[in-house]
């Protein structure tokens, strides 16, 4: 999970906290992955984000290890410790930018981001660029407010007032930009916040996360108030 090897194909590119991954981020991907033929999905969790509001955010290195573990038996899934080698914060420009120089010419690269997650890009370091860098895979997650109306609206005011919706791609397109794709799959209601508050409180995440990422958390006492040292 460390030197980046050559990429080729329909590539996805996954970022977030994992903060810790759940059946939620796995789900969301494997549909996306079916429906838009994706070739493999790298997970890339973030060193230090730079607008996620102060959490208990476990240490990268666990969040990576809980990625190992949770994708160990899916082919074509892999994780990537290459945000830690960036300078911080980490901006997803910076990411996109240093994970396409791994890439073949002729990769097809698509960035996979939670609508609401998505919604606050315009405030994302040269968030503009980033449309130019890469397709986007915008999925609608369980419990979320934002909807496609709220998407097209902020997407004509913020990235580009004649962006259209295609219908028969289920994507938004442009001049000068690349699609931005919209889908309603990963439809599990889990968060990685509700997960830290019944660590917290004692409860247990049995069925919620990969057996073996359940283990880890229960091991190290992740997201207690006194966690082990690892």
């Amino acid at each position: 999970m460390t030197t980046l090897k050559l990429i080729s194909g329909r590539v996805g590119l996954m970022g977030g906290t994992f903060n810790p991954i759940h059946f939620g981020h796995l789900r969301a991907a494997e549909e996306i992955a079916e429906k838009l033929n994706l070739d493999q999905v790298c997970f890339m969790p973030a060193a230090k984000p730079p607008h996620k509001a102060p959490m208990p955010l476990a240490d990268y290195s666990c969040r990576l290890e809980m990625l190992k573990l949770a994708l160990a038996d899916r082919p074509g899934f892999w994780g990537s410790d290459l945000e830690n080698h960036l300078s911080f914060p980490s901006y997803t420009v910076n990411t996109v930018r240093s994970f396409k120089e791994s890439c073949t010419p002729e990769t097809n690269l698509f960035f996979l981001v939670g609508l609401d997650s998505f919604m606050s890009i315009p405030i994302w370091r040269r968030y503009q660029e980033l449309f130019t860098l890469t397709s986007f895979i915008v999925f609608a997650r369980a419990g979320i407010n934002a909807t496609f109306k709220s998407l097209e609206t902020m997407l004509k005011a913020q990235v580009a007032s004649r962006i259209k919706w295609d219908s028969t791609t289920e994507a938004f397109t442009a001049p000068k930009i690349k699609p931005i794709h919209f889908q309603t799959g990963g439809r599990l209601k889990i968060s990685s916040t509700d997960l830290r508050h019944r660590l917290l409180a004692g409860s247990s995440v049995r069925y919620l996360v990969p057996e073996p990422v359940r283990i880890y958390i229960e091991t190290y006492g992740l997201y207690r108030k006194n966690p082990l040292p690892k």
